[in-house]
C-alpha cells in the first residue's frame, strides 16, 4: 500500500467508516505504483530539500559577512570624514597664516658685500618691511634689478627667502681694476668699464691708472680686452694712456713696471700682449715695444742712440 493510502485507511478508521475501495485490490493493481510514487516523492522531495540547505547556507554565509561589511562601510566613512575635516584645517591655517605678523617681511639681511654699504642696498631695493612676504618674494626680480641700477658696483642681486619671515640679499660686486687720473683726483674704474663718481686723493698701490681717456665708451671698449689679460700681465702695467693719432683712433700707450713701453691697438690688446714676455726677454734694455703693425722693439730715443735707432730695432719672427 501507498502512504497516502494508510493515511486514508486510518482516517476512515477514526471516523468510523469503510473504505469504498478494496485496499487489496488497489494494492494488486498499482503493484508498482508505490515504487514509482515513492520514487516520485523523493525525487519531488531532494530539490526541496536541498533548496531548504542552500538557503540555510546562503543566510549563514550573508550572517558571517555582516560584520565584515559594517566595518568596511565603517572605514570608508572615517576616511571620507578625516578628508573634510582635514581640508577644513588646512583652509583654517592659511587663513590664520595670511592675517598673522608671519606672513609679512619681518627682516632684511645682506651678504657678500666689501665694498657696498649694506644699509644703502636695502634702502635701494625699495623692499618693505610689514607688507606682503610673498608678494614682494614673487617680484623679487624687480628688486633686484632696482639695486644693481642704483648701485653701480653691484653686479649681482639674489634675493631669497631666510627663516620663516626674512629675506637675505646675496651681493656680488663688480672689481675696481683701474683708476682714472683727472687731476688732482682718482677715479675708480670697474671691471665693467663703468668710472664710478667716488674721488680718491690718492691712488691704490699696484692699480694701472688711465690717462687722457675723455669718453668713456673707450674705456668700456678697452675693459673688454684689458679683462682677458693674464693676471701675471695686469700686475706689470703701471699706466695707460690714450695717445690717438689721425689714422689711429685707438692707439694706447702702455707703460710697464719693468720700464719698458708699448704702442697697441685697443681693440688688439690681449692678443698682441700675449707676445709681450717673448719681446721683453729678447731686449737688452729697456725701451719700446711697438705692436701697431706687427711686433718689434727698439730702445728709447736720446742724444746718444738717436742715429742709430734703425740698427738696434728687434723684429719678433
Amino acid at each position: 500500500m501507498t502512504p497516502w493510502q494508510k493515511e486514508n485507511l486510518e482516517y476512515l478508521k477514526k471516523q468510523g467508516d469503510k473504505p469504498v475501495w478494496n485496499p487489496s485490490v488497489v494494492s494488486d493493481e498499482k503493484e508498482e505504483e508505490p515504487v514509482e510514487d515513492e520514487n516520485t516523492e523523493t525525487d519531488d522531495e531532494t530539490p526541496s530539500e536541498e533548496s531548504e540547505v542552500k538557503q540555510k547556507k546562503t543566510y549563514e554565509s550573508f550572517a558571517d559577512r555582516l560584520p565584515k561589511i559594517k566595518k568596511v562601510r565603517n572605514t570608508r566613512l572615517f576616511r571620507r570624514l578625516t578628508l573634510i575635516v582635514s581640508v577644513f584645517l588646512i583652509a583654517i591655517l592659511i587663513v590664520l597664516y595670511f592675517v598673522s605678523p608671519l606672513s609679512k617681511l619681518g627682516k632684511i639681511s645682506v651678504t657678500g658685500t666689501k665694498d657696498v654699504n649694506s644699509q644703502e642696498i636695502i634702502a635701494q631695493s625699495k623692499l618693505e618691511k610689514d607688507q606682503s612676504l610673498w608678494e614682494q618674494f614673487g617680484d623679487r626680480k624687480i628688486y633686484e634689478d632696482k639695486i644693481k641700477r642704483q648701485i653701480p658696483r653691484v653686479k649681482k642681486a639674489t634675493i631669497s627667502l631666510s627663516g620663516i619671515n626674512s629675506f637675505n640679499i646675496k651681493i656680488e660686486e663688480y672689481k675696481v681694476v683701474a683708476l682714472e687720473s683727472v687731476h688732482p683726483n682718482y677715479h675708480p674704474i670697474l671691471e665693467n668699464g663703468k668710472i664710478l663718481p667716488e674721488e680718491m686723493k690718492a691712488p691704490i698701490s699696484g692699480m694701472p691708472i688711465f690717462l687722457n681717456f675723455k669718453d668713456q665708451s673707450i674705456i668700456k671698449n678697452l675693459m673688454n680686452s684689458y679683462n682677458k689679460l693674464p693676471e701675471e700681465l695686469k700686475q706689470n702695467i703701471s699706466e695707460i694712456r690714450y695717445a690717438p693719432s689721425k689714422t689711429n683712433k685707438e692707439l694706447i700707450n702702455i707703460n710697464m713696471k719693468d720700464a719698458n713701453e708699448v704702442i697697441v691697438n685697443i681693440s688688439q690688446l690681449d692678443e698682441k700682449m700675449a707676445y709681450y714676455s717673448k719681446v721683453a726677454s729678447q731686449m737688452e734694455k729697456p725701451g719700446i715695444i711697438d705692436m701697431e703693425v706687427g711686433i718689434f722693439s727698439y730702445p728709447f730715443k736720446n742724444e746718444e742712440t738717436e742715429e742709430s735707432v734703425e740698427e738696434s730695432s728687434q723684429v719678433l719672427e
